[in-house]
């Protein structure tokens, strides 16, 4: 190859990641010119290149996104592998990736959620902890960073009993087998929960059979540092993250069966989010059945650019949240917080202040929360101040749903769910969820149940999930 692809540098660093890790692991098999040629095109094809990045300040040079960390992680692991070739450079190039790495411990605070949501949670946070494990590999540990066993917690909490994870912003949810950060931090921190939850995830995998473990280029490392199996201890079944991509979670339970709920506040403006602020999903009976339709193809025309909100999937019309006045949510406001919650006895609540991610459509947007701990049974109440229009709630399902009275049923797989509007409420309509233009997902099997409330002076809408 005449080089790794440097306009693009992820590719860089998962090449060079990937070549510096054969060159050191199979080091005593290869010949002089094998090690002559690996070592050379680590050199010229990633870390030249990643020198000249550092020394201009470069993007990914900062800690802003996952690109710090990859960039950071990939680059420093390979001059690790040819320290001995190019001492100066190799030596400068560790030192600014262990800096970087040090300060994209930033993205987990303050409480542990990633604000790029779960599918980078596991990238990032996987060349994060390559770093330090690569470090302490060479007697160079950095110094503890406690937010990272906090990190460990929220992608614990953020996986559902069905092995689903939440995934808000640009992510698919695909059944989850642990990541190798989740391997080595519940090692590294010792933590019997995270332990417990990372090898009931790999049980589970095995059990329901090798096409439900989910194989990638890190999954070894999963396996070799999966932790020992550990004494059970209780997690709980809440939890609450206040950062800015702010959220609850709750659940019945951790079996398999057991009912989950999640819902974010956050913001738009966060790297890779989408417009899902006070969006929500629900599982039960080893099920998902309101869910998240996840990210729109990448290659789309500026996706990453000034196109980026005319995509139905990133709108806020493609998430279980409201519409007002038939507006967007604002991709710029500052993130809605969860300003009350509780999590522990027989209800968990937890109640978000939307109101700044609709901003120009309503004087206030509150959206509350209930979770029976024993059955599930899920209550959401939204209150609207002066709304400039009518107000749309929605909800998307891949169920069959059927509308009865004040009730919509959901029925699949011999399994039903009933959703049921308190009176004055709207009215219930069934829909689908297809996108305006034939390039995007169109989005097969997805109906939207929409719950429509006339514009008044305060709009009070209540809708209560029964598992």
């Amino acid at each position: 190859m005449k080089d790794w692809n440097p306009s693009h540098f992820l590719d860089v660093a998962e090449m060079a990641t990937a070549v510096a890790t054969g060159y050191d692991w199979l080091y005593p098999s290869l010949t002089p010119a094998q090690r002559q040629t690996y070592s050379q095109a680590l050199i010229e094809k990633a870390l030249k290149p990643a020198k000249h990045i550092y020394d201009s300040n470069g993007w990914w040079s900062r800690p802003r996104n996952n690109w710090a960390q990859v960039c950071g992680a990939g680059i420093a692991i390979a001059a690790a592998a040819v320290a001995e070739n190019e001492p100066e450079l190799t030596r400068s190039l560790f030192e600014s990736g262990r800096n970087l790495i040090q300060k994209c411990g930033q993205f987990y605070q303050p409480d542990g959620m990633y604000s790029e949501g779960p599918t980078y949670w596991h990238y990032g946070s996987n060349y994060h902890v390559m770093f330090l494990a690569a470090a302490a590999a060479l007697g160079e540990a950095s110094a503890d960073d406690p937010i990272l066993r906090l990190a460990g917690d929220s992608i614990m909490h953020l996986t559902s009993p069905t092995r689903l994870s939440y995934n808000f912003a640009d992510g698919t949810a695909g059944l989850e087998t642990p990541s190798p950060a989740q391997s080595w931090l519940a090692v590294r921190y010792q933590d019997a929960g995270q332990a417990q939850h990372v090898r009931s995830l790999f049980q589970r995998a095995w059990e329901e059979g090798r096409g439900k473990i989910k194989h990638d280029r890190y999954f070894p490392l999963s396996v070799l540092w999966l932790p020992a199996p550990a004494e059970a201890v209780p997690r709980s079944n809440a939890a609450v993250f206040l950062g800015e991509q702010s959220m609850a979670l709750f659940r019945s339970g951790w079996a398999a069966h057991d009912v989950f709920f999640a819902i974010k506040g956050g913001t738009a403006a966060a790297s890779h989010a989408h417009m899902d602020v006070g969006s929500f999903v629900f599982d039960a009976h080893g099920q998902r059945w309101i869910h998240d339709l996840g990210a729109e193809n990448y290659n789309l025309p500026a996706y990453f650019g000034n196109k980026r909100w005319s995509y139905y999937r990133l709108q806020n019309r493609a998430h279980s949240t409201l519409e007002i006045d038939g507006k967007l949510q604002d991709p710029s406001a500052k993130p809605s917080p969860v300003t009350r919650s509780t999590l522990a006895g027989e209800s968990y609540e937890a109640t978000l202040d939307l109101s700044a991610a609709y901003a120009g459509s309503a004087a206030n947007v509150i959206r509350h929360a209930s979770f029976d701990a024993g059955t599930g049974a899920t209550k959401i109440r939204d209150e609207v101040t002066r709304p400039s229009g009518d107000v749309v709630w929605r909800a998307f399902t891949d169920a069959k749903p059927e509308i009865r009275g004040d009730e919509v049923i959901l029925r699949k797989k011999d399994q039903e769910i009933t959703l049921r509007k308190s009176p004055g409420s709207g009215t219930w309509s069934i829909r689908d969820a297809k996108p305006p233009t034939t390039e995007e997902n169109q989005n097969e099997g997805i109906s939207v149940v929409t719950l429509t409330a006339a514009k008044a002076d305060r709009v009070k809408i209540e809708v209560e999930i029964n598992p």
